[in-house]
């Protein structure tokens, strides 16, 4: 049997709806060589694998379904995922998030005329009616910017599988950063290329997401200023610092004195590009607009 070029990882807890979208875009790429790796992580006995939409996906060739009902987190799932995968490339699709068309195609072609062994894409981030898109104009991170500036959201990584690279189950919220920065360090990265264009929808939703939690956000934001960021320079891990700081605070009721003082100090270690991360935290502090914002 020859074996599928590209892993596509799939961890669901069986939310049926908007895992059909994902499945049906992932099954849509325009690519000959690929497998999609469903790793059924629901722990509550849920046989949502018979509904009949879902059921036909899974009988596609293409597809197959790894139970794994742990409930440990993302990463545990991916890295059942891991296990399982039998492509040369890796990359991931949450169940409630879509690959656009050419997804596959687009990052495999840069890898290859690259010779990168990971690369990332575009993607746009869809709040209610707002569509917003990020690193969309960048045709590769480098130095400093592989840390503050790369977005290295699950969905958009893409990475040569490796024996030994496994993602940080000790942590949640901020377990794909650290996981590209292990992929960065592994590989002894000075530069990773870039898709400049959205080839991925993130569904930022207000409902159940696996990882969300402030204490899982706060595990996984130490580990990447403690373990990942030592490679850079020192202005970039004040940066970094100052940036968990102001997203520890908003996740707080009042705190604005603090809020603000640690936000003005952010703007003056990273410049004007650092007013979304403290215009995020006012906002998400403030329950007439907090709906509208990425928390």
């Amino acid at each position: 049997m020859t074996l599928p070029l590209v892993s596509i990882i799939l961890p669901t807890q069986g939310r049926r709806q908007s895992l059909l979208t994902a499945l049906r875009s992932a099954l849509a790429q325009d690519f000959p060589s690929y497998e999609v790796i469903v790793v059924d992580d629901a722990v509550d006995g849920a046989e949502w694998h018979r509904a009949p939409e879902i059921a036909a996906c899974l009988a596609d060739p293409r597809v197959r379904r790894v139970p794994f009902g742990q409930g440990r987190g993302c990463a545990a799932a991916k890295n059942a995922g891991l296990r399982a995968a039998r492509g040369q490339w890796v990359c991931y699709l949450d169940d409630d998030n879509t690959y656009l068309p050419g997804k596959v195609r687009g990052q495999l072609q840069l890898a290859e005329a690259s010779g990168s062994p990971v690369v990332l894409c575009g993607m746009e981030i869809q709040v209610r009616s707002r569509r917003r898109r990020r690193q969309t104009g960048e045709n590769s991170f480098a130095g400093d910017d592989l840390l503050l500036r790369a977005v290295p959201d699950t969905n958009v990584i893409f990475h040569r599988r490796v024996a030994d690279g496994w993602w940080d189950e000790t942590v949640g919220t901020v377990d794909d950063a650290c996981f590209f920065q292990s992929l960065v360090a592994r590989f002894k990265l000075q530069r990773v290329p870039n898709v400049p264009e959205a080839l991925v929808i993130y569904q930022a939703h207000t409902g159940a997401r696996a990882n969300r939690g402030f204490e899982r956000f706060y595990r996984g934001q130490r580990l990447l200023i403690t373990r990942w960021s030592g490679g850079y320079s020192r202005q970039a891990r004040r940066v970094l610092l100052l940036r968990a700081l102001v997203a520890f605070t908003k996740y707080h009721q009042g705190q604005w004195v603090p809020l603000l003082s640690r936000g003005c100090a952010l703007l003056g270690a990273g410049g004007w590009r650092e007013w979304r991360v403290l215009a995020n935290a006012v906002g998400v502090k403030l329950p007439v607009v907090r709906r509208w914002m990425v928390t």
